[in-house]
């Protein structure tokens, strides 16, 4: 089993192991190996430098022995018993991703004349200088062969990767080496330069929106007087008066920026920034970033946000959270957040909140130092010290997490193989903060792209937007003078993209209550593909407290089609403790023709909130969704009954539509989106379902006699069939 020994590089074992249990990294260590890697499915990858394995087989010999004695077991039993396959990491092992989708998966499937530009990644050492001595076999055996080395980054805690050109025939060498992880081609940038377009008010026009357009109030640390933005900006206030109008420390400019234009990089494309919406901006930080030393921010938020009501906005967004970056624990909700719920509820408005930035130094998610970021994401985005920050545990309001827009690296190549792209398009952004919320409430409701982060090797630091403007998301620079746009990364620049997306709800429905533009982006919402794939191993709570409900999509919601219909019911109210029955035709054609389809319920309320109680709410709502039954057997299911009447048998489990996420999941929540999905005829359960929503008191006082709420339904048939125009005749028969 010895390995062969290729000149300049010693020998070493590197092996592939699936697992159907898991085993403790310390028995690996007493067996002679190494955990090199984790990947999904049980699969370790291991190190040894023992490559005859005498530790591994002396334990092998004991385990075949049997059981011994009085034991239960033979012996290592936990550990033999748990694998089900062991080899040799193959070069084909080595191969990335990027070079697989170019069709090579094998050594042979290199020409050996075509010329190659690649990185190669090499497992970690022991000690700094073992993996410098690792790197220089590594050149010496490249350059030897006719190869060059372009650049190359050593890090401290794993990360050790190289940029090389070398013909085919010396790449086949390569991927045969032990030390190799990976041999890909370099990332390509998939969005932007290192620097923002320049962009002069010469080369666009701004015009004015219309004077009913919808307004949103901007919380944040002032406006500026940017040529693009003061079409749209109505009015700006301080709050209190003594801090001014004007941004000094820079961030409400960029996060209005993104509220008043959506997709700035769309606006440039089209040569005109017009905007469907109008801004007021309530300036509440100094001119260092800081609040108010003499007002408490729970009265200092409420002020602002009633001016801004009196001014006319029913949409607010803060992109603000408390500098301590305190993670939440699970204890008792902010006063701060509690008083941003109380106004949503009293005022009828929609609240949007960044869900927080991650910690950087000491406190960082991902270890103290930078590099860790590359090994350890994404699993620590669901750590406990990475959970969302104050204000973002508010109930009401509309806490929003944010996605990647691109994999951030520059087009110009800038960086060479130090400049590591951490994440890529619609996964979640690396400093993005998760839930649960208060009471394993889901937070955050939404996403929506934030930019993202890259690890800088030569200088050791997690670069942004802010030092890469293809890292970031582009919006209007503060000092305008330098420049009209800039770029910048967090959620703080998700949370407008939301608040957009609910202005154009309320443009389209004007009369809508502030609990159906909630319902509304939550039903059209979907979370990318690539970023459930990315989180997959993290579980589908795991999925949840990074993504929420996903993306809204603003044409879903306002549109329906022959194969997708949305039902609303806007301004509800139910009597506490009591449940009400709302009737969903479904029609033939959405019953029996083949392929897959799915009903989607999404409700939002807003009820009493307390924050010096566990139980923050006062009430929740839930609902079910009933198949095959009638409304009179429904309701004598759900009617409350007195102690002399006999207890009534429970629902019937197959009349219960199995929604997801499931009512115990959801029920903390005063914003719900489920689905279920179906794949076979179901005319067997009727043409009527019947949604039951449910009103449960918990400490609300008999004074609070009703819950209002909105709620809406969607059936969609991935099939090409007409289920709008039957459901039109049906409901006006």
């Amino acid at each position: 089993m010895a390995l062969p020994r290729i000149e300049g590089i010693d020998p070493e074992l590197i092996l592939k192991v699936h697992l159907s249990a898991p085993i403790q990294e310390e028995t690996w260590r007493t067996a002679g190996f190494k955990v090199l890697a984790q990947e999904p499915g049980g699969i370790l990858v291991l190190f040894s430098d023992d490559t005859e394995l005498k530790a591994f087989r002396q334990r092998l010999g004991e385990y075949q022995k049997g059981v011994q004695g009085d034991a239960k077991n033979p012996a290592y039993n936990q550990l033999f018993a748990a694998i089900d396959d062991v080899r040799s990491l193959s070069a084909s092992d080595r191969i990335g991703a990027r070079l697989r989708a170019d069709g090579k998966s094998s050594a042979a499937d290199f020409d050996a004349r075509e010329n190659f530009t690649i990185d190669i990644e090499l497992w970690d050492a022991p000690t700094q200088l073992d993996r410098q001595v690792r790197v220089q076999k590594i050149v010496e055996h490249v350059e030897k062969a006719g190869g060059e080395i372009l650049s190359r980054y050593i890090g401290s805690t794993g990360l050790i990767v190289l940029r090389a050109r070398m013909r085919g025939s010396v790449l086949r060498t390569l991927i045969e080496l032990p030390a190799v992880a990976c041999v890909d081609l370099p990332p390509i940038p998939d969005l932007g330069e290192r620097d923002p377009p320049v962009v002069t008010v010469d080369d666009v026009s701004a015009p004015a929106p219309a004077v009913d357009a919808p307004l949103i109030g901007i919380v944040d640390s002032g406006s500026t007087d940017h040529p693009l933005i003061v079409p749209s900006l109505v009015d700006s206030i301080g709050v209190p008066e003594k801090l001014g109008t004007a941004d000094v420390w820079g961030h409400g400019t960029k996060v209005a920026g993104i509220a008043t234009f959506g997709d700035i990089r769309e606006c440039i494309a089209r040569g005109i920034f017009e905007s469907p919406v109008r801004i007021i901006s309530a300036k509440v930080v100094n001119d260092e970033g800081r609040f108010d030393d003499t007002d408490t921010i729970p009265d200092q938020m409420e002020r602002a946000i009633r001016l801004l009501h009196q001014r006319g906005c029913r949409i607010v967004n803060i992109a603000l959270g408390d500098a301590h970056r305190i993670p939440y624990d699970g204890g008792r909700v902010s006063p701060w957040a509690a008083t941003l719920d109380t106004l949503a509820r009293e005022l009828d408005i929609v609240i949007i909140i960044s869900a927080g930035n991650s910690s950087a130094g000491q406190r960082a998610p991902w270890g103290e130092e930078p590099e860790q970021i590359t090994r350890t994401y994404p699993d620590y985005l669901v750590i406990p010290e990475n959970r969302i920050v104050d204000p973002a545990t508010a109930a009401i309001a509309l806490t929003v997490g944010s996605l990647a827009h691109a994999n951030g690296l520059p087009t110009d190549g800038s960086g060479g193989a130090e400049l590591r792209a951490v994440t890529s398009l619609n996964l979640p952004t690396p400093v993005t903060r998760s839930g649960p919320g208060a009471n394993d409430s889901i937070k955050p409701d939404l996403v929506d792209f934030g930019g993202t982060v890259l690890f800088d090797g030569m200088t050791q630091r997690i670069v942004s937007g802010d030092q890469y403007a293809s890292a970031g998301m582009l919006t209007l620079r503060p000092d305008y003078l330098d420049g009209l746009l800039t770029s910048s990364t967090g959620t703080s620049m998700a949370a407008p993209r939301i608040a957009y997306k609910a202005a154009l709800l309320l443009r389209a429905m004007p009369v809508a209550s502030a609990n159906m533009i909630r319902t509304l982006l939550a039903l059209s919402a979907n979370a990318p593909a690539e970023a459930l794939q990315c989180l997959q191993k993290l579980g589908p709570d795991g999925q949840r407290a990074c993504l929420g409900y996903g993306v809204p999509d603003i044409a879903r919601a306002l549109d329906s089609e022959e194969r997708r219909v949305i039902f609303i019911a806007d301004r509800q109210e139910l009597a506490t403790d009591q449940f009400a029955l709302y009737r969903v035709p479904l029609p033939k054609e959405f019953q029996s023709t083949k392929g897959k389809r799915h009903i989607r319920v999404s409700l939002a309320f807003d009820p009493p909130v307390r924050h010096t109680r566990l139980e923050y709410l006062g009430l929740r709502l839930n609902y079910h969704l009933i198949r095959g039954m009638q409304p009179d057997a429904i309701f004598e299911y759900f009617r409350h009954r007195t102690k002399e009447e006999a207890p009534f048998e429970k629902l019937p489990g197959a009349a219960k539509c199995p929604l997801g996420p499931s009512r115990d999941l959801r029920g903390t929540s005063t914003l719900q989106r489920s689905t279920m999905t179906m794949h076979q005829n179901v005319d067997r359960y009727g043409d009527d379902y019947y949604l039951a929503v449910f009103a449960e008191r918990r400490w609300a006082g008999e004074e609070i006699a009703h819950q209002r709420f909105a709620v809406a339904v969607e059936l969609e048939h991935e099939a090409e069939v007409n289920i709008h125009q039957p459901l039109r005749v049906h409901l006006r028969a």
